[in-house]
């Protein structure tokens, strides 16, 4: 096997990985972009990104399944206010619903990070999970009383304390292989659409 061989193999092999993910990824950036986060903006260390759109599982009609994640990278070097991290993260996946409305969504990560940054010593921001799913939001756009704070009641009353299985009230990050592995992996079925 010749160097243009590997070499268009590797070409092939990056765009099937980064294909439709990447497009959805970059559809959902552009929405996040366009929303506004009224007081809680100022809470950010830096503006809010869709860090990828990733394919998890294969639904039974033979279409991927993804699960979008949004970093929302806090100033504060404390755990924020619960109120206020419920708030951004309503926002932020009623934000990026449109962008990704014709694919199955298993659920949607918001990951926060806050805490020190040294240059000098170790990493120490802290990492914590809001996991939104699609039925909860889907009452969050259609429900006029179902706000923030519904939102925060309800996945806590539904959160079982399984990071991995969504609603997750404010749960630690996934590990990349939860994202990322190329194994097929169900997610079990507790709480997956409440």
């Amino acid at each position: 096997m010749g160097p243009t061989v590997v070499a268009v193999g590797t070409l092939l092999l990056s765009q099937w990985w980064s294909g439709e993910s990447g497009s959805l990824a970059d559809d959902a950036q552009t929405a996040l972009e366009n929303q506004q986060f009224g007081r809680d903006a100022d809470l950010f260390a830096s503006a809010p990104t869709v860090d990828d759109v990733a394919s998890v599982n294969t639904h039974r009609d033979g279409e991927p399944i993804y699960v979008p994640m949004i970093e929302i990278d806090l100033e504060s070097t404390e755990e924020p206010d619960r109120a206020a991290a419920y708030r951004i993260a309503a926002a932020a996946v009623r934000a990026v619903r449109p962008a990704l409305a014709d694919v199955h969504i298993r659920h949607y990560d918001v990951l926060f990070s806050y805490g020190e940054t040294s240059w000098t010593g170790p990493w120490m921001k802290e990492k914590r999970r809001i996991a939104v799913t699609p039925r909860l939001l889907e009452r969050l756009d259609r429900e006029p009383s179902f706000d923030a704070a519904a939102l925060r009641s309800a996945i806590e009353d539904r959160d079982d304390g399984d990071d991995e299985i969504p609603p997750v009230a404010w749960g630690e990050p996934l590990a990349d292989s939860y994202y990322y592995d190329t194994e097929d992996w169900s997610g079990g079925v507790t709480g997956m659409g409440f």
